[in-house]
Formats: C-alpha cells, structure tokens, sequence
C-alpha cells in the first residue's frame, strides 16, 4: 500500500520521498521518488507523511515520525485494526494534524474502481473530513463515529471473511483443484477466486485482521459455533431439521437484504469481469 499512495500522490504532480528498512520493497518505484536513507530524512520537510507499516508497528513509527516532522504537517496511518494506532495518532501534539483512515481496497486497485476510505475522527471531524478529501480526491469517503466502531466492523467485513475463506482455501488446496475449476459453475469459480485473491496479501496482514482484533476473535468464535450447529443438522439421516435452519437463516436475512437482487448483482459481475477471468 506504501508503493499505491506514493504513485497515487506523484501522479498528481507531488513530489513524494519514500522509506522503507525493506529495501527490496522500494525496487519498484522509478526515478519519479525520492528514496530516502532513514526515516527523518523521509519525514522532516514533508507535508503528509503517511504511515503504512504492519499493524503491530504503526504506534512505535507514528512515535517516531512526530518527533521529526515540522510543523503543520499531516501524519495519517492506514492500518486495519484501529485500537492501538488510534491512541498514537492521539497523542500526536496540536502542531501537527493527525488523520485515520483506512482504505477499503488493496494495492492492486486503480482509480477507475470505485474507491472507498473510511475515516474516524481524531479531533476535529470537520477539519479532518476536509483535509482527506482534498488529499484523495474522487473517493468516497465514510465516517465512523471511532475506533471500537472501526475494529467491531472490520471484524466482520475483512476477519471473518478472511477466516472463513483461508480454511475454504486450506481445504480446496487437497482436491484436485485445476478438475473443480474445470467443471464447476459460477458459485465455486467466484468462491474460489475469492480465497486465492485473499491469499496474495502478506500473512503478517492477514495475521493482524484476525488475531490482533478482539473483535474478530470473537465472530470467529461465533462462526465456529454456528457452523458447529449447521454440521450437526446436516448429519442427521432423518427429519427436516437441517431444511429448517436453513429456511430460518434465509428468512432472517430476507429482512435485511433482497436475496433475489444480490443474485442478479451476482450475474451482472460475471457478465462484466467473468469472460476475462475464465469464470462461466
């Protein structure tokens, strides 16, 4: 994400200084960066300074970046899970401005896709609302109110999912996968696709959505017990146990979304993305 936002800023004309104690990891930036030996010669005469380091480090290199940057700079981070970065970024002192946010897409992403960021307000809500959406223009931007909305979410939108479909890949990764692909319909082509798309992140990522996360940690654990339950019914030779469940999971979410719309929505993506993904 560090390479996204310095080609997404230097394509707008910014000059952009990059540093990173990886330095393989700057090897694909061109001559267009300035690359930086240490980190105060990163930060010290820049206007924003983000920072975009694993989740277990962010606090310890906001702490550091603050002590070298002049005045009236911004320092935003982009971690995933908020708890202990939010308590950094508001600590900073009232001469700098601090910014949360999360961008709800990964590095692969251009500014052709709808691009989503989510903000939580450190100080200033309005002040803070402005400075983001001058810094990236054409994204839509979301509030939530702080950081335990911000986890408890992402528990489920980015933890779960991404629980749930590591053991859909650990388990598929003993099948005899090129002959499923082969031979299977939309559901599995996109389910699959899904898994393998997740598994391209680092696992120190993948790692801090669901272990450094209360909150993920405990809709796991609910999963577990419902797929728990579910296994259990399905097991039984007799009864209609197991059709009931389901009919009551799908009348539960019924209520809140329209299943029939989200299966359209389902064949509008493959009509779109599917032909060049060998999805049929």
């Amino acid at each position: 994400m560090g390479s996204w936002f310095a080609k997404y800023f230097s394509s707008r004309g910014l000059q952009v200084s990059v540093y990173d104690t990886k330095k393989e990891s700057m090897k694909g930036l061109d001559g267009n960066f300035r690359i930086s030996r240490t980190l105060t010669d990163c930060v010290r005469a820049a206007d924003i300074v983000i920072v975009c380091v694993p989740v277990r480090l962010t606090p310890k290199v906001i702490a550091q970046s603050v002590s070298e940057m002049k005045n009236g700079a911004v320092i935003a981070e982009i971690s995933s899970v908020k708890h202990e970065t939010f308590q950094a970024l508001s600590k900073v002192g009232r001469n700098l401005h601090p910014l949360c946010i999360h961008p709800m897409f990964g590095p692969g992403a251009t500014e052709k896709n709808q691009l989503k960021m989510l903000l939580i307000p450190v100080r200033d809500q309005k002040a803070e609302t402005k400075r983001t959406r001058e810094m990236f223009k054409g994204l839509r931007l979301m509030m939530l109110p702080n950081a335990k909305a911000h986890d408890e979410a992402i528990a489920v939108v980015l933890g779960l999912t991404y629980f749930v479909n590591i053991a859909f890949a650990k388990t598929v990764s003993r099948t005899d996968l090129a002959l499923l692909k082969q031979i299977s319909g939309i559901t599995f082509g996109l389910q699959s696709m899904l898994a393998e798309s997740i598994l391209t992140d680092e696992p120190e990522l993948i790692s801090a959505l669901i272990r450094d996360n209360p909150a993920a940690t405990e809709q796991i654990r609910r999963y577990i017990e419902e797929s728990s339950t579910i296994a259990r019914l399905a097991s039984r030779k007799k009864g209609r146990y197991f059709e009931a469940e389901i009919a009551k999971v799908k009348k539960r979410l019924q209520k809140r979304q329209d299943l029939q719309e989200s299966y359209k929505r389902l064949y509008d993506i493959v009509k779109v993305h599917g032909a060049n993904r060998g999805i049929s």
